[in-house]
């Protein structure tokens, strides 16, 4: 049975690295005594696949992760009901019973906010998740209006190309990140200026593709529009969170990745 959860990564745990996150909940599921499925062959490991890692220091709202967990033959039969589309009040109680055992062994900031049972051949997480959604906050170096803000991102989105800089392993790369944004909206124009009217921030919401051709930090698209747009922010200064993971449809709309399986 494949079950699938959506956390939240918050707080300390927002410095948990991906991999140290994957070793976190492999020891959290064996102290819960969870039994999970492993992979075969001469290097098995466990049947854990999580979405489109976070980067170092982003706090997540709704992240997302599977998990397929040894069955027993009562356990296999609802799944068998359960592809049947017939209601399996058993299995939502065995799921629920998991998501209970396994939130009880996992760190502080790591919430577990809702659960599923992925139908067998479902397509994994990193295939259908193609959609990011952050929140960014960023200290401003001088007053603008929202008019001025607004402008700058509308400029930035009606290029063609847009250079992002990103260092790795010491080597300067610098590419076209603006095929990665589909949009960049300002949240709220009464938050450019704080209550004490002399410290300036913005907060912008970013909606960023994602996928197997790559995908492009937030940090990397406010560096962007500080360079070519003439947006005033301290890049030193910016917090970033992840509001969520989408699966966009052809038609637009925007499903979290437990509204395409049966949810408790």
């Amino acid at each position: 049975m494949k079950i699938r959860l959506a956390y939240t990564k918050k707080g300390e745990a927002r410095y948990i690295a991906h991999l140290d996150l994957t070793r976190m909940l492999d020891r959290a599921l064996r102290r819960a005594q969870i039994e999970v499925a492993f992979s075969e062959g001469f290097n098995p490991h466990p049947k854990i696949a999580f979405g489109p890692p976070l980067p170092v220091g982003v706090e997540g709202e709704q992240e997302y992760v599977d998990i397929e967990v040894k069955e027993n033959k009562e356990q296999e039969k609802d799944a068998i009901r359960e592809e049947a589309g017939e209601a399996t009040e058993a299995g939502a109680c065995d799921i629920g019973n998991i998501v209970e055992r396994l939130q009880s062994q996992l760190p502080e900031g790591i919430k577990i906010i809702g659960a599923g049972i992925a139908v067998k051949g479902s397509k994994a997480l990193m295939a259908v998740i193609n959609l990011a959604r952050y929140r960014t906050e960023a200290p401003l170096l001088r007053p603008v209006e929202a008019e001025e803000l607004r402008k700058a991102c509308r400029n930035w989105l009606n290029r063609d190309e847009a250079t992002g800089i990103r260092y790795q392993q010491g080597k300067k790369i610098e590419r076209n990140i603006r095929p990665f944004v589909k949009t960049i909206t300002l949240i709220s124009e009464e938050g450019v200026i704080s209550a004490d009217a002399q410290n300036y921030h913005v907060q912008l919401r970013l909606d960023i593709i994602t996928g197997n051709a790559g995908s492009v930090r937030p940090v990397e698209i406010l560096e962007s529009l500080k360079n070519m747009e003439g947006l005033p922010v301290d890049i030193s200064g910016v917090t970033t969170t992840r509001e969520g993971l989408f699966i966009e449809q052809s038609d637009g709309m925007l499903r979290n990745p437990l509204e395409v399986i049966a949810t408790i």
